[in-house]
């Protein structure tokens, strides 16, 4: 087979570690048209998930085998009255202040009864099993180069520390997970799992020898949408801020582009940056209480168990509450309803959406006070993440605006979807979900207009 580096030289693969779901991009040359280029991996079509191009980011831990994506959740719904978890997200250790510290932590006895795995292991064991999903995915594309599969890699951050030596720890993780993929293979994807001993002497092995990962670098998952939102776009502004609504946080950064410099240039205005636990987590734990506060609880344990439920298919329960204004959660012989009012007028709820609404508006005073000054007008406000097609976000956002800069009314503010007339140029086949996969698609891309600053 082929080298990667002799029919696609500048190809990469860039993998964004969702809260709750994973994607990957393949961006085989920054400077190609973005529909030939830039090739979304359909890497929940292999795991047997919802959708072709998500996979749940979920371990779970069972009867002494392991088990990823769509099998550890439906695994970990049987395991709700034995009081287990599942391991879900890998994204918390990315942000984490002291990432070596929190690799070395042991997870948590209701996701690992058997006391085996550390954070390390799980994120390279993940990792592994990402790397067969894509292997796979790439396959079933198509009019790919030979040997693309060992482009380089990339991972999104929800952090950018310049030098901090972050890269060096995870092109470690990386060489890790390449050598347990190559050891462990299909045994990775299986619907049975696989067993915690071939799992521990993967693991050993690739501590002892490590394979070739391919990193390249970590992105900044804020950047990452900058670039789709000015990839893509019809219009082009000079300043564009970005408000990517993840599951664990929400991240605002923004940042002036200058399309005269080759290539384009994308520095980071700072002062906006912030990141903020009002996010998606939040939205579920709201509409969850609301649920729980309808059906009443017998008692601790009727209760405990309700949530270990609830938890499970939060996602497909808040998706189905914004699409049709009311959603009903049957637990056991128990069911229970609301409707937007009961969620619109819980002050809980109130609560939340005033303190995003704050959160927004002191990253909007500063970006709209620069673009005021470079005479940037209009500039965008570009909606990613899960959160994205909230319908309350862009009113929120709005109003946001009307409060921290009242004359900065020239403003432009969607998701980044074909919906928004802003990038009618994205295949349609992705307008639901383009919000989702933009951090891994301008996660590929951004070399075409430089890195951020800081």
């Amino acid at each position: 087979m082929a080298d990667a580096g002799e029919l696609a030289p500048r190809a990469r693969i860039c993998i964004d570690f969702g809260t709750a779901v994973s994607k990957a991009c393949l961006c085989l040359d920054p400077a190609m048209p973005l529909e030939a280029g830039v090739r979304p991996i359909p890497i929940g079509a292999v795991s047997g998930a919802d959708h072709t191009l998500f996979s749940p980011s979920v371990l779970f831990v069972d009867s002494g085998r392991l088990h990823f994506g769509p099998s550890a959740l439906r695994r970990a719904q049987g395991g709700i009255e034995g009081s287990r978890d599942p391991l879900l997200s890998f994204k918390t250790v990315l942000g984490a202040q002291d990432v070596e510290a929190a690799l070395a932590t042991r997870i948590r006895p209701s996701a690992d009864p058997t006391g085996t795995f550390r954070q390390r292991d799980a994120l390279v064991l993940y990792l592994a099993y990402l790397d067969q999903l894509i292997t796979d995915a790439l396959t079933r594309m198509g009019d790919l180069p030979i040997g693309v599969g060992r482009a380089r890699r990339r991972y999104t951050s929800p952090v950018w520390r310049a030098g901090d030596g972050r890269d060096r720890v995870f092109e470690t993780i990386f060489n890790e997970a390449a050598a347990v993929s190559l050891k462990l293979g299909r045994l990775l994807v299986a619907g049975e799992g696989i067993s915690i001993a071939q799992c521990r002497d993967a693991l050993d092995r690739a501590r002892a020898n490590p394979g070739n990962g391919r990193l390249e670098t970590g992105v900044f998952e804020p950047h990452a949408a900058a670039a789709t939102a000015l990839a893509y776009t019809n219009e082009p502004t000079r300043v564009v801020m970005v408000i990517d609504i993840g599951a664990g946080t929400t991240d605002i950064a923004a940042f002036e582009f200058d399309e005269r410099a080759n290539p384009p240039a994308l520095a980071e205005i700072k002062e906006a940056r912030q990141c903020s636990a009002l996010a998606g987590d939040e939205i579920d734990r709201l509409i969850i209480n609301l649920l729980a506060k309808k059906r009443g609880m017998i008692d601790k344990e009727d209760q405990a168990r309700f949530l270990r439920t609830a938890r499970l298919v939060a996602r497909e329960l808040k998706q189905e509450f914004f699409a049709q204004g009311r959603v009903t959660f049957k637990d056991g012989w128990r069911t229970s309803s609301i409707r937007a009012n009961d969620f619109n007028e819980d002050q809980q709820v109130k609560a939340f959406l005033n303190a995003l609404g704050n959160t927004i508006a002191r990253s909007l005073a500063i970006v709209a006070e620069r673009a005021r000054r470079l005479h940037a007008r209009p500039f965008d406000i570009v909606l990613a993440g899960g959160g994205a097609n909230l319908p309350f976000l862009p009113h929120l956002v709005r109003a946001a605006a009307q409060h921290a800069a009242p004359w900065a009314v020239d403003i432009r503010v969607g998701p980044l979807s074909p919906a928004n007339s802003l990038y009618s140029g994205v295949d349609p086949y992705f307008a639901d979900v383009f919000p989702q996969i933009a951090i891994s698609v301008g996660g590929s891309l951004v070399e075409m207009i430089g890195a951020p600053t800081g």
